[in-house]
């Protein structure tokens, strides 16, 4: 009899562990520098994560694509976006040291993810005002070449009367590595006891009886399943629109997603190879570089090729179209214009620096569309989701709109989100600041706007 009524209760209680579904206690949709950063700063902080990604561990596209991103900190005083590149900066090194936490030797460093060199601006004479706030921010290191003369003699420069140039020196300003910073993420969320689960595309999202339903796809076996979650940050870059229209209709309105080329070239090999070393050293040294006119030419040095040639990404942050198809919108292949313009503006560049180069010293080595998500200030959001237009809805985050600004303070953000999500509160005055230019205050104005 003992033996049934132990065999009974074996069975009831197999029973109720197969038929109970596990309730996450966080979701975080999209592995890229967002979510990935909040999933890293929720699992520092001992909360139970799941981070899901619709690619593979090794990425093919997405704004998180690449081995290069600028890094800066000069800003005016009390800039947010300075104050978020230094907190990312900080939090980047806590997260290195957990890495080689209990590690025999030291397997991981911030230089793995960030290369300092100076960051070059150039301002036209009219942009003076802006040019004079940055340098009445932080008092950071920085050089100021206000004419022609002073540009030859400080930077080996060769500008027009008609502009000026800034120079930043700062300890991881330069770039940064998405490619690296998000693996080396990825780490330290699996060493907090994490997961993170790739291939796993979310087909659907609503909220039922206070818990989130996730559909995702497993896009290798086709297999579908249903998370549910106490939470949820949804962190998915130009995907976010459609992603939260149940949850945050009105986030696809807020949300502009645009294409971007970027192009990658390289100095010819014969051209190159007749620089002088001090010309090489000047041109390593004169990147990144942010040319301020109204297309903002932006370029950095990717990587070095074998011989030890620099790959130069080129783009233009304000050059942007529309998308039709936001699938496959990553492998549209650049125009010929788009190649050309980024030819000029980099030879011009290189021509400034007392370095002749051609266009036709000038290949193509490749290209890609990149998506920015625009908000309409071009300031991103990270808050809690709005309901019924003005509550606050704690148990979900929307991360977005970064618009070729986020990886700088990819960790500050995810910071910021993280806190969002536990409840945290941090008194400083430039977070609180932060805090509000991106959040929930600012959100329900815009949906004001969009629903009037």
């Amino acid at each position: 009899m003992k033996n049934s009524i132990v065999l009974i209760a074996i069975l009831i209680t197999t029973l109720s562990c197969v038929t109970e579904e596990k309730i996450e206690d966080v979701v975080v949709i999209g592995g890229g520098l967002m979510g990935s950063s909040t999933a890293w700063e929720l699992s520092k902080n001992g909360q139970n994560v799941l981070l899901i990604e619709q690619q593979d561990s090794i990425y093919t596209y997405g704004s998180s694509f690449g081995e290069a991103r600028i890094s800066r900190s000069l800003g005016p005083k009390d800039d947010i976006f300075s104050y978020l590149q230094q907190t990312s900066v900080s939090e980047t090194s806590n997260l290195i040291d957990y890495l080689n936490e209990g590690k025999k030797e030291t397997l991981h460093s911030m230089e793995d993810i960030y290369t300092t060199s100076p960051v070059t601006y150039i301002f036209s004479k009219f942009q003076l005002s802006d040019a004079e706030a940055l340098l009445n921010g932080p008092k950071d290191n920085y050089k100021y070449a206000s004419n022609k003369a002073e540009a030859e003699q400080l930077f080996g420069m060769n500008i027009p009367d008609t502009s000026l140039v800034i120079r930043e020196f700062k300890e991881y300003s330069g770039t940064l590595n998405p490619k690296v910073l998000i693996k080396k993420l990825h780490l330290g969320i699996r060493k907090s006891g994490n997961r993170v689960n790739y291939n796993q595309k979310v087909t659907d999202l609503r909220k039922e009886n206070g818990i989130y339903k996730i559909t995702v796809v497993d896009v290798k076996s086709g297999e579908n399943q249903t998370i549910l979650s106490k939470k949820v940050v949804a962190a998915a870059g130009p995907y976010n629109g459609t992603l939260v229209k149940d949850v945050a209709p009105y986030f696809s309105s807020l949300i502009s997603p645009k294409r971007l080329f970027l192009s990658f070239l390289k100095i010819k090999s014969d051209t190159y190879d007749l620089m002088t070393n001090e010309q090489r050293d000047r041109l390593n040294s004169s990147y990144p570089v942010a040319y301020l006119n109204s297309e903002i030419f932006y370029s950095m040095i990717e990587k070095y090729d074998e011989n030890n040639r620099p790959l130069l990404k080129v783009g233009g942050h304000f050059l942007r179209t529309e998308i039709e198809d936001l699938d496959a919108v990553w492998e549209k292949e650049l125009a010929a214009e788009e190649i050309l313009w980024s030819k000029k503006n980099t030879a011009d560049y290189l021509n400034k620096l007392n370095i002749t180069v051609a266009l036709s010293d000038l290949e193509y080595a490749r290209g890609y569309s990149c998506v920015y998500s625009l908000t309409e200030s071009e300031t991103p959001i990270v808050s809690h989701a709005i309901v019924k237009n003005k509550e606050v809805d704690s148990s979900f985050v929307l991360i977005g709109g970064m618009s070729g600004i986020g990886a700088k303070g990819a960790l500050a953000y995810g910071l910021i989100a993280a806190d969002l999500v536990s409840g945290n509160e941090n008194k400083s005055l430039i977070y609180q600041k932060a805090k509000s230019a991106l959040g929930s205050k600012r959100l329900i104005e815009n949906i004001q706007k969009i629903n009037k």
